[in-house]
């Protein structure tokens, strides 16, 4: 079987959790037997190709007004511009047409397009080639990718992106399968009338990174000094909601605890909340390596204001054997170790602390790491890789012509 992968960004460029999926993915169908090639976007250089741990990446150098991944400021105008032309990009959809021609893919498998073109999925229908989406975000939905507004979530669309995201909702019908990587955020595409005419829809979970090497967890403060260490990892912004967790810890007196904030983020943010929040009790660690700061806290809470997609840092923290309190909010409910129930109302901010008080006991109990460890293995990088395995074949049987091609190929 021969895959094309085509995503907004390929290592070594680096933006979140979709490069790295996409990453693990292409290498897992690669490692099973499967000819895997990947189209990108690039800010720098010329179109190229490359090669990276057995898998082709095309990386197709972005016409547009300009590169987004960069810290550069652009006005509200330019950014309305630049995505009206990233919704029919001809320029790189041509690009992607003669990829399509020259590696005669039998599956097309589609992450985060913007940068790209939804084009590809029109290009895909007319060779007869199956389409696989990934709903990752919310990219199709919101130029943002967020659907934020003022650090809320939105409930539905605005009209603003009801109009830009037109197209692409009439675009996306040419898909036969669509994935998401958790029951919120496909059924927020589905309810928003999103790939009417998909053959199979389905859930495929985000998987964690394996850990670099078998490090014993650094003793819990817990039984001996009662303080429980707390941990918050990742980007450091307001809609990540660690302000409500700072609010709550504060003015609890019923824990004694201590907060390492493990992430980068805006300058002027990050400032503010050590200035606002000016506790000892509080470290502000900067860029960490995840498996260092996870076996040096005893628990992880994801107090996300915003509807996550998914959240990684759950699975990672559960693959450590660290128990995570998690806010009720997008995805996140959907990857909470079910018998732990360490889920809080995030519009009862209080009931954090109620969820820390639980998962203190959890650790009381000498199973619990191991049995968290045992939950994370169901989002293996193993699990992902076979369960997209199984999609694309079939995908491949639903299409008929498909079918006939592929034999076509292997025919002597």
């Amino acid at each position: 079987m021969k895959i094309l992968i085509a995503n907004t960004l390929y290592s070594p460029d680096m933006v979140g959790g979709a490069e790295i999926s996409t990453q693990i993915l292409a290498e897992g169908l690669a490692a099973s037997g499967a000819e895997v090639c990947v189209v990108c976007a690039t800010g720098t250089g010329v179109d190229r190709i490359t090669e990276l741990n057995g898998v082709k990446i095309y990386r197709l150098r972005l016409n547009n007004f300009y590169w987004p991944h960069n810290s550069t400021k652009h006005s509200r105008i330019m950014k309305m511009i630049w995505h009206a032309v990233d919704v029919h990009n001809v320029l790189m959809a041509l690009k992607l047409k003669r990829i399509i021609q020259r590696e005669k893919p039998d599956i097309v498998s589609t992450s985060n397009l913007a940068c790209l073109s939804i084009g590809i999925w029109r290009l895909s229908n007319q060779a007869g080639v199956p389409i696989v989406h990934t709903a990752r975000d919310y990219y199709l939905m919101c130029p943002s990718s967020k659907m934020l507004s003022r650090n809320k979530s939105c409930e539905r669309q605005c009209g603003v992106c009801a109009r830009y995201t037109g197209p692409k909702r009439t675009a996306s019908q040419r898909v036969d399968a669509v994935i998401g990587v958790s029951r919120f955020v496909l059924q927020k595409h589905i309810d928003s009338g999103y790939f009417a005419s998909a053959s199979t829809t389905g859930v495929i979970n985000d998987c964690y990174l394996p850990m670099q090497a078998e490090l014993p967890p650094v003793v819990s403060n817990i039984a001996r000094e009662g303080v429980v260490r707390l941990g918050v990892l990742g980007r450091v912004s307001p809609e990540k909601g660690i302000e409500v967790l700072l609010d709550q810890l504060c003015s609890d007196s019923s824990l004694n605890w201590t907060l390492t904030i493990g992430g980068s983020g805006d300058a002027a943010y990050l400032a503010t909340l050590k200035s606002t929040y000016n506790d000892a009790r509080i470290n502000f660690a900067g860029h960490v390596v995840p498996a260092e700061f996870l076996r040096r806290i005893d628990i992880l809470v994801v107090p996300s204001k915003w509807n996550e997609p998914f959240g990684r840092v759950t699975v990672e923290a559960y693959s450590h054997g660290v128990p995570v309190v998690g806010a009720n909010t997008g995805g996140i409910p959907e990857v909470i170790e079910p018998s732990s129930n360490l889920i809080f109302d995030i519009d009862q901010p209080h009931t954090v602390i109620d969820k820390i008080h639980e998962a203190v006991q959890l650790l009381n109990d000498p199973q619990t790491p191991t049995r968290l460890r045992d939950y994370a293995q169901t989002f293996s990088p193993k699990a992902m890789v076979d369960a997209y395995l199984e999609v694309y074949k079939n995908a491949l049987k639903a299409r008929p012509c498909a079918i006939a091609a592929t034999q076509q190929k292997v025919t002597p």
